[in-house]
């Protein structure tokens, strides 16, 4: 029996708060690291510059990201923008 972190699906992430500065104000910007075994497995569902629903679940203390269609995003207010890949 193997007990802990084990599978490509699982690993320990980061979240970084960073300042920005858009438009003359300062705000705080908050990012969420995946490990790289996490984003390289299989059935990681994301692709870099795709859109994502990220809510917070009370009940459970859980920050929720789910995959959604660019439509869907547009319809939030999203604005899609080129973004180079991770890896170029």
């Amino acid at each position: 029996m193997t007990f802990g972190v084990s599978l490509a699906r699982d690993g320990v992430g980061t979240i970084i708060g960073r300042k920005s500065v858009s438009k003359g104000k300062e705000y705080a910007r908050i990012w969420i690291y995946v490990p790289t075994k996490v984003s390289e497995d299989t059935a990681f569902p994301f692709k870099i510059g795709a859109p994502c629903l990220v809510k917070i679940d009370e009940e459970k203390k859980q920050l929720v990201v789910k995959q959604i269609s660019d439509k869907e995003a547009t319809e939030l207010g999203w604005r899609k923008r080129i973004r180079k890949q991770a890896n170029e």
